[in-house]
């Protein structure tokens, strides 16, 4: 299996690459700093020598088909597990936060997921198996003063879940939300 996991330079999303290391599964490794990710790389190779990092900022939505592509051509199959783990929280009062701030957030917790989705998509119901797996937070159910920009990407990444796994019911798709509290 080849999972992507995003975020892996820190936090959930590094500590899941270290996890899945070791296990027999190729890893995938992405996020926008190079140094942290080859340091990872390093980490892991002494578990597992599948693993490959690419460096990538989510935020370049146009170039994510791209990624995947080498990606897949780097490990000569498709993804099988996408462990999406890189957001982005912008805190303040719904007056104090700039509409491109909203939309800054909206693109790195749920536009970037939506298209890594949609381009693993087509091989994973052809393998009629994989897991689509999203990091969400309880302020996705209940908003909370000082963060409706996080509380709204996460109420839509909640809410692109559910119909997700409806759709892919019939392909034995596992789509996976996980709620991990504070980090």
């Amino acid at each position: 299996k080849l999972i992507l996991i995003t975020g892996a330079s820190s936090g959930i999303g590094k500590a899941s690459a270290v996890e899945f290391s070791k296990y027999n599964i190729k890893i995938a490794l992405t996020a926008r700093s190079a140094k942290k990710l080859n340091d990872l790389k390093n980490k892991i190779k002494l578990h597992n020598k599948h693993v490959e990092v690419f460096p990538f900022d989510l935020y370049n939505k146009e170039k994510i088909s791209i990624l995947i592509k080498k990606i897949e051509k780097k490990f000569s199959q498709s993804i099988d597990i996408l462990l999406n783990c890189a957001g982005n929280a912008i805190l303040g009062y719904v007056e104090n936060v700039p509409l491109k701030a909203y939309q800054k957030n909206l693109d790195i917790n749920f536009i970037a997921p939506l298209i890594l989705t949609q381009n693993i998509l087509i091989n994973l119901k052809k393998k009629k198996s994989g897991q689509l797996i999203y990091l969400f937070s309880g302020v996705g159910k209940r908003g909370l003063p000082g963060v409706s920009s996080y509380c709204i990407t996460k109420s839509a990444l909640g809410s692109f879940t559910e119909s997700l796994r409806v759709e892919l019911l019939k392909y034995k798709i596992d789509v996976i939300l996980i709620s991990p509290g504070l980090v």
